[in-house]
C-alpha cells in the first residue's frame, strides 16, 4: 500500500509539474503571438488559471513526504525531544483533519456541481466540476500523507 501510495504521489507531482511546463510554454507563445502578429490564444489565459488551481493540489502531498514545507520551527528546537514529537504528532493529525474537511466538502460541491451542469462563466464554458474536482482529490491524498506522518513520528524509537 505504501509503495503504491508514494507512486500516486509522484505521479501527482509530475503531472503539477507537466502543467506548469504547459501553462510556462503557452503563456509565452501567447504573448508573442499577442504582441507581434495580434492573434493571441484566446483560451490560454482561462486554461492558465485553471492550472494555477490544480499545481499545488497536485504537488502538496509530495512535497509533505519531503518535507519541503516551510516550518516555523523559532520555538520547536528549545523544547524537548518528547515535546517536539508531541507537535509533531498533533500538528500531522489536526493537518490530516483539515484536508478531510477539506476532501468531504470539496467533495459535496463538485458532485453538486456536476448534477447541475454548472458551466463556468469564462469563454470555454467548462464545466466547473472539472475545475473543482482537484481539491476534493488532491485533499484526500494531502490528508493521508498527514496521517502517514502521524503514524511515522509515533514510531520512531525515543532517543
Amino acid at each position: 500500500m505504501g509503495k503504491r501510495f508514494d507512486q500516486a504521489l509522484e505521479f501527482l507531482f509530475w503531472m503539477a509539474g507537466g502543467l506548469l511546463m504547459f501553462s510556462t510554454v503557452g503563456t509565452c507563445l501567447d504573448v508573442i503571438l499577442r504582441y507581434c502578429f495580434n492573434r493571441p490564444i484566446h483560451w490560454m489565459l482561462e486554461i492558465t488559471e485553471y492550472i494555477l488551481l490544480y499545481i499545488p493540489f497536485l504537488g502538496a502531498g509530495l512535497v509533505l513526504k519531503q518535507e519541503g514545507h516551510i516550518r516555523v520551527d523559532i520555538l520547536i528546537h528549545h523544547f524537548s525531544e518528547r515535546t517536539q514529537k508531541g507537535l509533531h504528532i498533533f500538528t500531522s493529525f489536526v493537518g490530516g483533519m483539515v484536508m478531510f474537511a477539506y476532501t468531504w466538502f470539496g467533495g459535496q460541491v463538485t458532485w453538486d456541481h456536476w448534477k447541475r451542469g454548472v458551466p463556468a462563466l469564462e469563454s470555454l464554458k467548462t464545466p466547473t466540476f472539472l475545475i473543482l474536482m482537484i481539491i476534493p482529490i488532491g485533499s484526500f491524498f494531502f490528508a493521508i500523507q498527514f496521517f502517514r506522518q502521524m503514524v511515522q513520528e509515533g514510531r520512531k524509537p525515543k532517543r
